[in-house]
């Protein structure tokens, strides 16, 4: 994994105006990179949070025999946080801010992981 490249596509995503946080973990919790605003829970938490709540999907439509899920939207007055599959071994987690282009969000979401797929080597 080039960790230039993820940390320079987190570092993208997190100059955007509507995102807080993004962050890159393996699926197991463990952090790889991470940009943007501190948050008031410790990035370890959050990533091993995110994982979890990733494979707890996994896990509820397997057993209902159903596809995995691409990703996971947590909708909140304050904001979203979504969680979405980079390859079998990553998933890229942002926190954003309330906005009224939560689809244009979710389209930089997918370019970001699209470009760490193409030079990951995922």
């Amino acid at each position: 994994m080039n960790r230039a490249v993820v940390l320079d596509t987190i570092k993208k995503l997190g100059s955007l105006n509507d995102i807080d946080i993004g962050i890159i973990v393996k699926k197991n919790g463990d952090i790889i990179a991470s940009a943007g605003e501190d948050v008031f829970v410790p990035l370890e938490t959050l990533g091993i949070m995110s994982a979890t709540i990733f494979g707890a999907a996994n896990t509820a439509n397997e057993h209902l025999d159903k596809e995995k899920p691409n990703r996971i939207v947590i909708r909140s007055n304050d904001g979203d946080t979504v969680i979405k599959g980079i390859d079998k071994d990553y998933i890229l987690v942002i926190r954003s801010k309330k906005t009224r282009n939560f689809k244009k969000l979710l389209k930089k979401m997918d370019k970001a992981i699209g470009h760490l797929r193409d030079n990951m080597g995922a």
